[in-house]
């Protein structure tokens, strides 16, 4: 069967992204040496389009100075499934 065949069926469902941000430790020592968050915007329902959800993850800890750091980095992870 030829892949143009294979996709004119249903095509598959996204069904997670990940999206992984890295800086340096916080300058109280709190965190690790470099911290990582990641960010995985999951689907309920298999329905990425429609349904999903945000995941936060990070076993290093994340440092922001203020809210707002935080609700960018979401923001622009949901950004991408808009743009597509």
């Amino acid at each position: 069967m030829k892949w143009e065949e294979i996709t004119k069926s249903k095509k598959p469902d996204l069904e997670k992204v990940v999206f992984t941000y890295a800086q340096d430790g916080n300058v109280n020592g709190t965190t690790a040496e470099y911290e990582e968050l990641e960010i995985r915007v999951e689907a309920s329902l298999c329905d990425i389009n429609d349904n999903y959800f945000f995941v936060l993850k990070s076993s290093t800890g994340w440092s922001v100075d203020n809210i707002e750091e935080l609700a960018y980095l979401v923001e622009q992870s949901k950004k991408v499934l808009d743009e597509k």
